[in-house]
């Protein structure tokens, strides 16, 4: 061995040994720890189309109650409307504008403290946005609480001072009415618009039972032709949040007198009236259970303020004010 050779250190097999083992356990540390963190990567966005959540279906057929009791004041009145209906789903379809269909007919029964009213009614909804409802109503006046008061012609006074005064003259009788209801509504959102034209026919018997006879009807509250037609509609702009709506109402009745009528002289300094009125105003309706189903579905509080934009008698600071309750009462469903 050469002198200035200095002697190698023999390589150590246990050194060797100690480094492969110290790398094999560093490697699968690393990918020990690797494959939970992988597993916890957030997934990528499905991109299939998610089909949108299925609505429960409307019954085939039904039987239900529905009933409104409203009091009101500037007319003063109180009222319980009330229907027995049967109900049959048309189209068996998931479009927004097919799937709210129907046909029903019914019986309506209208109680009040001075009247009632009886009769059949049918209701036809083919699509969403177009409601049709027709009925017949016999009609007996009781002769209380100052109806039915009854004059010869239309340009007669009829404010409530005038009509209390004259509640002796109050008779009882009675008569027939018939209505077609067509109603446009549409739904954006939160947001539904509903507007209602209401085409009556009265026939009632009465003591000045001319051509020109009228009476006053505190429903309508104008003087109707005994035998005769009267226009009436109802404009709603609703806000739906949940169990509360809120919105407002437009109101108007337009009576319609034969030719004769229009010939009636007027008093001196005085103009005819056609004895139409306006009204506009905030409505507000909250349901305390909007679950169908029950003795009592949907129960409802309503309240509705008019003021009037133009009436013979009313056009003052004084509002209408209506307040109600409804429900529906399901008697049979089925699919």
């Amino acid at each position: 061995m050469p002198a200035n050779v200095f002697p190698q250190r023999p390589t150590s097999v246990r050194a060797a040994s100690l480094s492969k083992t110290l790398t094999r356990a560093a490697l699968l540390a690393v990918l020990s720890l690797g494959t939970p963190v992988a597993a916890q990567q957030p997934q990528p966005p499905i991109t299939e189309d998610v089909p949108p959540p299925v609505q429960p279906p409307l019954p085939d057929s039904r039987v239900y109650f529905t009933t409104l009791n409203v009091v009101r004041y500037n007319p003063l009145g109180l009222e319980s409307q009330n229907r027995l209906v049967y109900q049959k789903r048309l189209f068996d379809s998931p479009s927004l504008l097919l799937r709210d269909t129907y046909a029903s007919a019914g019986a309506s029964l209208k109680l009040s403290p001075a009247f009632f009213k009886l009769g059949p009614t049918v209701e036809l909804q083919p699509v969403a946005m177009f409601n049709l409802r027709a009925g017949y109503e016999y009609v007996q006046f009781f002769g209380t609480f100052g109806s039915v008061q009854s004059y010869p012609d239309s340009f007669q006074s009829y404010d409530d001072d005038l009509r209390s005064k004259t509640n002796d003259a109050a008779y009882g009788t009675s008569g027939h009415h018939f209505f077609v209801e067509p109603m446009l509504q549409a739904k954006v959102k939160s947001v539904a618009l509903r507007t209602k034209l209401a085409i009556e026919y009265w026939n009632v018997s009465l003591r000045d039972g001319g051509p020109r006879g009228t009476f006053y009807d505190p429903t309508l509250d104008t003087l109707v032709p005994g035998k005769g037609w009267v226009l009436a509609n109802d404009t709603d702009l609703l806000w739906l949040a949940g169990q509360w709506t809120l919105g407002a109402r437009f109101s108007a009745v337009w009576p319609r007198y034969d030719e004769d009528t229009a010939a009636v002289e007027p008093l001196p300094g005085r103009t005819l009236p056609n004895n139409a009125h306006m009204r506009v105003g905030p409505l507000v309706a909250y349901s305390f259970d909007t679950k169908p189903g029950g003795l009592m579905s949907k129960p409802t509080v309503l309240l509705i303020a008019g003021w009037y934009l133009k009436h013979e008698n009313r056009v003052n600071a004084m509002p209408y004010l209506l307040g109600g309750f409804s429900f529906t009462t399901e008697l049979l469903s089925g699919r």
